[in-house]
C-alpha cells in the first residue's frame, strides 16, 4: 500500500517502492485527466521569474509598486537565513539551508515547503514549459553532491536532477527552454528545462559568484580568480557553448566586481579598478566605461532599463548612466554600505536595500531619495518585485523576508544626494558665513580699540592741539 503524501512538504528523494506506488496513482491520474476536458490554458508568465527579474537581470518591473510604502509582513524561517525571492503566482518563493518555502503575497504565510538537503543559499529560477511551470534551485546531498534541481510547481514533485561539477553559489537563469548556473571551479553548464538533460558545459577560470546573464544568443559570466587576483568577464555562445569572444579583464587586478547585467545587444559590468564597462554582445568591444566613487559588491548585479543603467557600488553610491554613452545623468550618495543587494526600477522608481537595513527609493528622472524605511537590525539584499509587493531579503540576527507594499497615507520626500550643490543655499550659506566671520573678528577689534586708546586727535581737541582744559585755564 502506498504510503500517505504529505500535503505541505513534498520530499526530494524517493526510495524504489514510493515510485512506483507515485507512478501507480500518476498513471491513474493521467487517465482520469485524458477523459475529462482540458483544464485552463497556459501558465501564468511568473512576475520575477529569477534574479533581477529576467534571463538578463534587467531589474525592472514597468508597473510595478510605487512608494511611499509600508511593512506588510515579514517570513522567518527556523533554520535561519533565506537566498533572495522571485514571485509566481502570488507567491514568492525562497531557498532556505533545508528547505525551499512557497509564501503567500498576501499575508506573508508559508502555504508549502521542499525539502531541501543543504549546501549555500542562491537565487532559484522558475521557467515555462508546456502547460508547467518548473521550479530549478541548487541542492546538495551528501550522496549526489551539488545538483540542480528541476519540480513542477504544479504538483511541488522532482522532475529531474543533475548533477554539478562542485559547489554552486551562483543562483539559477532560465531562458526559454533552458537552464544555466555555474560553481565555484569556473563550470558553467546549459541543461534543458523539461528534461534536466545537459546540453553542454564549459569553463571559466575562477568562481563564478552571480547567476549568468543570457540575452542575445550568449551566456555572461563573471568569474572570480583569487588565487591570481584577478576577475573575468567570459562570453559563451547560447546554443553551443563554445567562447563567443576572448575573456575581458580590467586593466587593475581583483575580486571586486559585480555581477552582469544584459540588455539589447550590449552587456554591463563594475570593475575592480572603479569603472563600470559596457561592451558589445557582438564581439566583445569596449563601447563606454565610466568611473565610480567605490569598488564593487561580488554579490550585487546592475539594472538596464529604460536606456539606462543602473548600478551601486559598495559605499552605497547609486548611479544612473545613459546606457548609449556612459555618461552621469545622476547620483546619489548615501553614505552607508550596499553588500548584497542590486537596484531594482519599480516604475518610475530606482529601490535599493541598504545594509542598515534601509529600503530607499530615488526617482528616475530627478535622482531625489522620495522615500525610505527606518534603519533595522539586519541589512536588507535582493529585491524580488511584484505588481503589489515588494519583496526582499533581511541577513541579521532575525533573517528572512521583509514586504512592503504602497501606501495611500503615506508621504513622500524630495531629497537632493548630499553631492548635490544648491546654488541658492550655497549663496545664502556663504553670506550667513561672511556675517557671522565679521561679527567675530570686528566687532572685537572695535572694542578693544576703545578700550586701549587711540592715536588720532579727540574730537574736542581743535586744529591747535589745546583741549577744553587748557581753556579753563587760561580763564582762570
Amino acid at each position: 500500500m502506498c504510503r500517505p503524501l504529505y500535503g505541505r512538504v513534498a520530499r526530494l528523494f524517493r526510495n524504489p517502492l514510493r515510485s512506483l506506488c507515485h507512478a501507480a496513482l500518476a498513471a491513474s491520474l493521467l487517465l482520469g485527466l485524458a477523459a475529462a476536458p482540458a483544464l485552463g490554458g497556459e501558465p501564468a508568465t511568473p512576475e520575477w521569474s529569477q534574479a533581477q527579474g529576467g534571463s538578463g537581470h534587467p531589474g525592472l518591473l514597468e508597473e510595478g509598486p510605487a512608494p511611499p510604502y509600508r511593512m506588510a509582513w515579514t517570513f522567518h524561517a527556523t533554520e535561519g537565513g533565506l537566498s533572495g525571492a522571485i514571485v509566481t503566482g502570488g507567491v514568492a518563493i525562497s531557498v532556505g539551508t533545508h528547505a525551499v518555502y512557497g509564501i503567500d503575497l498576501r499575508t506573508g504565510k508559508e502555504i508549502w515547503r521542499l525539502v531541501r538537503n543543504g549546501g549555500p543559499l542562491s537565487v532559484p529560477a522558475v521557467g515555462v514549459s508546456g502547460r508547467r511551470q518548473i521550479l530549478v534551485f541548487v541542492d546538495e546531498a551528501p550522496v549526489s553532491g551539488t545538483s540542480l534541481v528541476g519540480v513542477d510547481l504544479g504538483t511541488r514533485r522532482e522532475l529531474w536532477r543533475t548533477r554539478l561539477g562542485a559547489q554552486s553559489r551562483s543562483g539559477v537563469t532560465i531562458d526559454g527552454p533552458r537552464v544555466f548556473a555555474g560553481d565555484e571551479n569556473g563550470n558553467v553548464v546549459a541543461v534543458e528545462l523539461q528534461t534536466g538533460a545537459l546540453r553542454w558545459k564549459a569553463k571559466a577560470q575562477g568562481e563564478i559568484l552571480t547567476p549568468p546573464a543570457v540575452a542575445d544568443g550568449r551566456v555572461y559570466v563573471v568569474a572570480h580568480d583569487t588565487s591570481a587576483g584577478r576577475s573575468q568577464l567570459v562570453a559563451f555562445d547560447e546554443q553551443s557553448g563554445r567562447r563567443a569572444w576572448p575573456a575581458y579583464s580590467a586593466p587593475v587586478a581583483g575580486s571586486t566586481v559585480s555581477g552582469a547585467a544584459a540588455v539589447a545587444g550590449v552587456v554591463v559590468v563594475g570593475f575592480a579598478d572603479r569603472i563600470v564597462r559596457e561592451l558589445a554582445a557582438d564581439g566583445g568591444n569596449l563601447r563606454w566605461e565610466e568611473l565610480a566613487l567605490s569598488y564593487f559588491s561580488p554579490a550585487s548585479m546592475p539594472a538596464v532599463a529604460g536606456g539606462d543603467v543602473y548600478i551601486a557600488d559598495v559605499a552605497a553610491g547609486l548611479y544612473r548612466l545613459n546606457a548609449e554613452t556612459g555618461s552621469r545623468r545622476w547620483d546619489y550618495q548615501f553614505n552607508d554600505l550596499v553588500i548584497r543587494s542590486s537596484p531594482v526600477v519599480s516604475g518610475s522608481t530606482v529601490l535599493l536595500g541598504l545594509d542598515d537595513g534601509r529600503l530607499v527609493a530615488v526617482d528616475v528622472r530627478s535622482g531625489d531619495l522620495v522615500w525610505q524605511s527606518e534603519p533595522s537590525s539586519g541589512l536588507l539584499g535582493a529585491i524580488a518585485l511584484s505588481h503589489q509587493v515588494v519583496v526582499a531579503v533581511r541577513g541579521g540576527e532575525h533573517p528572512g523576508l521583509v514586504a512592503f507594499v504602497h501606501d495611500a497615507e503615506g508621504r513622500l520626500v524630495h531629497v537632493p544626494s548630499p553631492t548635490v550643490v544648491d546654488a541658492g543655499a550655497l549663496v545664502g550659506n556663504f553670506a550667513i558665513a561672511l556675517i557671522v566671520v565679521f561679527g567675530l573678528l570686528f566687532v572685537p577689534f572695535r572694542v578693544l580699540a576703545r578700550r586701549t586708546g587711540s592715536s588720532r586727535p579727540s574730537v574736542d581737541e581743535d586744529e591747535s592741539g589745546h583741549g577744553e582744559d587748557e581753556e579753563e585755564d587760561d580763564a582762570g
